[in-house]
């Protein structure tokens, strides 16, 4: 008897019905399964990109710290206050340099040559 309930059990799993379930089964598992595997790909690049980012703005945050702690000495303060305004210290004469005015170049007009129609063997 034990012999008629396996064959039983191996007739009704590879019935039709049974075969068709378990493949639109397999299909969404593997469907979701690539999803979620494209997903994974997009988010490693998203925080490559992210890392990128956050390397940069960490190098910048050092050079602004640098920047503000030399800004803060008085030789930083002389250098701004030289840079933005026209002042000399006592002793010191302040010269403008204005340069040449730049000269305006216009290009060449190159006309076309054209042979005149006689000469066509040119």
């Amino acid at each position: 008897m034990q012999f008629g309930k396996q064959k039983q059990w191996i007739t009704w799993w590879y019935s039709l019905p049974v075969l068709v379930i378990l493949s639109l089964f397999a299909t969404i598992l593997s469907v979701s399964v690539v999803e979620r595997y494209h997903v994974k790909q997009e988010m490693s690049a998203r925080f490559e990109t992210a890392l990128n980012e956050f390397n940069a703005l960490k190098q910048r945050e050092q050079e602004l710290r640098e920047r503000v702690e030399y800004l803060e000495g008085e030789r930083g303060v002389e250098e701004e206050i030289r840079k933005n305004f026209d002042v000399a210290r006592v002793g010191e004469q302040v010269i403008i340099l204005t340069g040449e005015p730049p000269i305006e170049q216009k290009p060449a007009v190159v006309e076309p040559q054209t042979t005149p129609w006689y000469i066509f063997w040119r």
